[in-house]
């Protein structure tokens, strides 16, 4: 098994040549792989259940115990010390099947242990996460408030567009409805005159498109005017 982080093998074993002796070693062992998907699911409303949605893999942990023994060893862990302080992503090759694509990773974790008594070996674990290069910025999305509030103002000039009549309610000062109330409304080719109804309503229909002043003749009324504008229909 061979991992390789930022050039740098995790896996060796050194011989002296003449003499056979182990003078290096790096070794990792308790490899551990997480690989998740991120589901999330989404309330329908009206109903008691709801649909499950992937939103992807989320980036693989890995995760190992490792020992660097020799001469250089604390030179090693130094230089792997080195990387882990510097937060940024480094290549990575391995052949454990399940990670083969990853070849960039941060280090996420570096816990090392100074054997005591034993000269020129130290044990560490580490923790991996595959990194993956953010994309490129977009332009950004029209606001949903925004294309909703476009929305309703179209919805509301059409809604007016199709209006061709003026309404209202006279009531008294103590809010009770006034009957057979004359009403005036006034345009610039002249004047209608209607009469509320038992319910204190007023209404004129079949208006052309213009704008038109409304007056009451009814007491609390003597000073108010109320302007109104009958708009084009769409077509």
């Amino acid at each position: 098994m061979s991992i390789e982080l930022d050039g740098m093998p995790l896996t060796k074993h050194f011989r002296d040549t003449e003499t056979g002796a182990t003078k290096e070693i790096r070794s990792v062992y308790n490899i551990s792989v997480s690989e998740k998907r991120s589901i999330v699911e989404r309330k329908v409303p009206g109903l008691r259940g709801g649909i499950l949605q992937d939103l992807g893999r989320e980036p693989a942990r890995i995760s190992f115990n490792g020992v660097f023994y020799g001469e250089t060893a604390k030179e090693d862990l130094e230089s792997l010390r080195s990387r882990f302080k510097a937060g940024a992503p480094v290549s990575f090759s391995s052949d454990i099947s399940s990670v083969a694509e990853v070849t960039q990773v941060l280090i996420e974790e570096l816990q090392v242990d100074d054997i005591g008594g034993t000269t020129n070996r130290y044990e560490y674990r580490m923790a991996l996460r595959e990194y993956s290069m953010p994309p490129e910025e977009e332009a950004a999305a029209p606001s949903q408030e925004e294309e909703a509030r476009e929305e309703v103002e179209e919805e509301t000039d059409d809604a007016l567009a199709s209006v061709n009549y003026i309404a209202g309610k006279v009531l008294d000062t103590d809010g009770k409805p006034q009957k057979d109330v004359t009403v005036k409304i006034t345009y610039d080719g002249g004047e209608y005159t209607i009469k509320t109804n038992e319910e204190g309503i007023y209404r004129k229909d079949d208006l052309e498109p213009g704008k038109y002043t409304v007056t009451v003749d009814a007491p609390g009324y003597e000073d108010m005017k109320e302007e109104v504008e009958i708009k084009s229909s769409k077509k």
